[in-house]
């Protein structure tokens, strides 16, 4: 094939596909949708629902590094909620107080441990906090 056919295969497809794309444009901007088709779109804002059960776990604070294999679980939630503590090696069940305070003891592992604090109210709802903590008797 000499060069020039080549080029003319060339400038060919690319006016082909200008004038194809020119044709399909013109054609969908002038497309109509009757109204009985058309389905609106609603966007709704992503919002996380609040707990239904109040929970807030004043300690340990997330990823703090304790010398102590015994630490101290304190934190507040409704009166008659029900606190589940969830350790590696231990579960406990407490009744926090007339005023929903609530706090406990557990013994935590060598290395990296994680708790987990679930709040179950009357109802069965349910709101839970993890906190990781470390034990380790190295100093820093």
């Amino acid at each position: 094939m000499s060069k020039e056919k080549i080029i003319l295969s060339f400038v060919a497809i690319t006016i082909g596909l200008v004038v194809g794309g020119a044709a399909f444009y013109f054609y969908q901007s002038t497309k109509v949708i009757p109204k009985e088709q058309q389905t609106p779109i609603t966007v709704k804002p992503n919002q996380s629902p609040l707990p239904k059960v109040l929970l807030t776990v004043d300690e340990p604070k997330d990823e703090n590094v304790y010398t102590n294999r015994v630490i101290k679980i304190i934190g507040k939630t409704e009166p008659n909620a029900t606190i589940v503590i969830l350790t590696d090696t231990d579960e406990d069940v407490l009744i926090p107080t007339t005023t929903g305070d609530f706090s406990t003891t557990v013994t935590i592992n060598t290395g990296q441990n994680v708790i987990q604090i679930t709040a179950i109210n009357k109802d069965g709802d349910t709101n839970t906090i993890v906190r990781t903590v470390t034990y380790s008797t190295e100093s820093f």
